[in-house]
């Protein structure tokens, strides 16, 4: 399991970390940096290395419950981990908007649907590793 772990989470965070740049800062690129323009007063500048630690927390997370699964095809990985990252920022989204103003209810679609889609890639290229190791 720990050969696993291990090859599915790597594999998981570097497909879940180009994708999630390709969605967020290219594809609505313009979006986050209106809304980063107009909440500048709450925001700190990014750390990469808190961007690398939490998509690695939840790469592992989404690796063990893969394992669990007994996932290993690419299909597999990504119908399971879509609904997980549904339920999670659809869970966190509504949380934060009923909480904080800078987290609009307007963000909260472009949110849930930007990470499902990054979710998807990684959780089926998580299974297919899965399904490749002995």
């Amino acid at each position: 399991m720990i050969k696993k772990l291990i090859l599915g989470t790597l594999g998981g965070l570097a497909a879940g970390m180009v994708l999630s740049s390709i969605v967020f800062m290219g594809l609505m690129g313009n979006t986050v940096k209106t809304w980063m323009e107009q909440n500048a007063e709450c925001l700190n500048e990014m750390n990469p290395v808190g961007w690398i630690l939490g998509s690695l927390v939840m790469t592992i997370f989404v690796t063990i419950l893969l394992i669990k699964f007994e996932v290993k095809t690419f299909r597999d990985g990504a119908l399971t981990t879509t609904w997980i990252t549904f339920f999670m920022v659809l869970w966190y989204g509504i949380f934060n908007a009923s909480t904080f103003k800078a987290y609009g209810w307007d963000w909260l679609p472009l949110d849930l649907l930007g990470n499902m889609v990054v979710g998807a890639i990684a959780g089926g290229v998580v299974g297919w590793i899965l399904g490749k190791i002995k």
